[in-house]
């Protein structure tokens, strides 16, 4: 009985889970946005600001590592939003990912805009 208690108790919390960065991207973009800017420098200023963000009084930390093949991925603590940044032409192209879509994701998308 145990045993069955545990693995429902599993199987509904696994429902619950925020899905990963990549069944994120699998279900598309929030937003497509394009800049004059190289992808290293936009990604730079993105962390910067969605460092210095306040949200609840606090500053939650952005993280900034290397895309997946090419350009460069920010993120936030829990990947609940974040932006791969890739070259595109003579500047870069910024897919936004959303995985909890509230006011904290518009203010996100405003900060990650101001860099372009």
């Amino acid at each position: 009985m145990r045993i069955l208690i545990a693995a429902v108790a599993v199987a509904m919390l696994a429902g619950c889970m925020a899905p990963t960065m990549n069944e994120a991207r699998q279900s598309g973009p929030y937003k497509v946005l394009t800049s004059k800017k190289t992808d290293a420098a936009l990604a730079k200023c993105v962390q910067y600001e969605w460092q210095n963000q306040s949200i609840f009084g606090g500053t939650p930390g952005a993280t900034l590592q290397p895309g997946r093949d090419t350009g460069y991925t920010v993120f936030t603590e829990g990947s609940q939003y974040f932006v791969d940044i890739q070259s595109k032409g003579s500047g870069s192209e910024a897919k936004y990912y959303v995985v909890v879509g509230n006011w904290i994701a518009n203010k996100r998308l405003t900060a990650l805009q101001g860099c372009l």
